[in-house]
């Protein structure tokens, strides 16, 4: 019975037209699919016509069944075209002459998503990238890493949104910069820069463009100070900028993101004995461009950059943020009430504390910010607290200043339960400005 019951299965399957079976094999893993290959003829013109590929070098017994395998898949004879398809290789395999064919028949089989994944110690070089990938009428998703790219004399991908470059090596600074701009639907670019071959000056210059992550995250000094950034992009909404080497950020065009995650030091370590005056001028134009943002994360480096080159004169406004994730070294934590000031309509506040010294006083001003007497409604402390002198005052700042608040949450770190009990019990001791404050531990 069991036996007939099988039959009776296999036979439906292979009732199902050739556009279901496809479908489902769409959704299953590309290792799993290439062996449905094996079970007949049919099978294998079945899996074949999928449109979607996600193939891994690491995942075949080698380099050249490998390449057999994708060869075959990207054949130009292939009736079906390719929706979306992922290479990863390998970039110490000595042999990577068929990638240029594999990319140049991905496009011409009208591939939408392309996502180049390259492992290892060197750059795929740059004869293996097709100038016919810079001018794919159909993608609408590009992703590489670790690639050479070619130099072009004319570039247009009318429908790309999504673009993201990890570490590649381009010609020269303005490669990538009309790479960006040639492509008119662009909403989603992520640039990872890599430190061996640094674009210098990175400029973005988009209309279309909602969302922008650019990355230089380097571990160690290098002498070279003509790093810099510039952004023009007014229909920005969402901006995440992590470099610790460009000295200078340029913000053109830029109406009101409503997201920023900003952790950038304007080049601290190499500008300490440089024009302060100038720098202090890079810092206020930056951070008053995004005087309109309503959602900021800010590092603790960047937070001790924008205190220092505003000492003397006030911080810059934001009238419309009203969330704040802010990280906080603890020689910084005094300033806390002046940043607050700075956003008068604040609703929600999460801190983040570096370098907290438990021995040490904390000073806080006795005047109270605009935002703890009329808006701020969520305070969390993310940083694990073990009931330290300068922790317990923090606490009690917001919750005897903080008018309308709403929710205040912190994490204890105590080692013993005993210590656990003294906090809470100092927490009911401390009077609370807001009738209707919850108090929330999290242990």
């Amino acid at each position: 019975m069991s036996k007939k019951r099988g039959l009776t299965c296999q036979d439906r399957i292979s009732l199902l037209p050739d556009h279901l079976l496809c479908q489902i094999l769409s959704d299953l893993p590309t290792k799993i699919v290439v062996k449905t290959s094996v079970l007949s003829k049919r099978w294998k013109r079945v899996w074949l016509s999928v449109p979607l590929a996600d193939f891994d070098v690491l995942e075949f017994r080698g380099y050249y069944e490998f390449a057999s395998v994708v060869h075959g898949f990207l054949d130009i004879p292939r009736e079906t075209c390719i929706h979306k398809l992922k290479l990863a290789l390998n970039r110490n395999q000595r042999d990577q002459s068929y990638l240029t064919q594999w990319i140049h028949n991905a496009v011409m089989l009208e591939v939408q998503d392309l996502d180049i994944l390259s492992c290892g110690w060197s750059y795929l070089g740059t004869e293996l990238m097709p100038l016919s990938l810079y001018t794919c009428e159909t993608l609408v998703s590009l992703k590489l890493h670790y690639v050479s790219l070619p130099d072009f004399d004319y570039v247009s991908l009318p429908r790309l949104k999504i673009m993201h470059l990890e570490d590649n090596i381009y010609p020269n600074d303005a490669l990538l910069e009309n790479l960006i701009s040639s492509c008119p639907v662009l909403e989603d670019l992520n640039v990872s820069r890599d430190l061996e071959n640094i674009v210098k000056v990175l400029r973005v210059c988009s209309l279309s463009l909602k969302s922008l992550i650019l990355v230089l995250d380097g571990d160690r000094y290098i002498e070279d100070d003509g790093w810099e950034v510039v952004i023009d992009a007014p229909g920005l909404s969402y901006l995440s900028l992590r470099d610790d080497q460009s000295k200078s950020f340029v913000l053109s065009s830029l109406s009101s993101p409503t997201k920023v995650d900003i952790d950038i030091s304007f080049d601290s370590v190499r500008s300490v004995l440089r024009n302060v005056s100038l720098k202090r001028s890079v810092v206020r134009n930056f951070f008053t461009r995004l005087s309109s943002v309503r959602d900021m994360t800010m590092s603790g480096t960047t937070l001790k950059v924008l205190s220092r080159s505003m000492r003397h004169e006030p911080l810059p406004q934001f009238p419309n943020m009203i969330q704040f994730y802010a990280v906080f070294y603890n020689s910084d934590l005094e300033k806390l009430p002046n940043f607050l000031e700075s956003c008068p309509n604040l609703k929600s506040l999460v801190l983040e504390l570096e370098e907290f010294k438990k021995n040490e006083i904390l000073i806080l001003s006795s005047s109270i910010p605009k935002c703890l007497r009329s808006s701020l409604e969520y305070v969390e402390i993310h940083t694990r607290i073990s009931g330290a002198e300068p922790e317990m005052k923090l606490v009690k700042y917001f919750l005897e200043n903080s008018a309308v608040l709403k929710k205040f949450t912190l994490q204890l770190g105590c080692k013993r339960m005993e210590e656990d009990s003294i906090i809470f019990r100092e927490l009911l001791r401390f009077r609370r400005c807001s009738a209707s404050c919850e108090v929330v531990v999290e242990v």
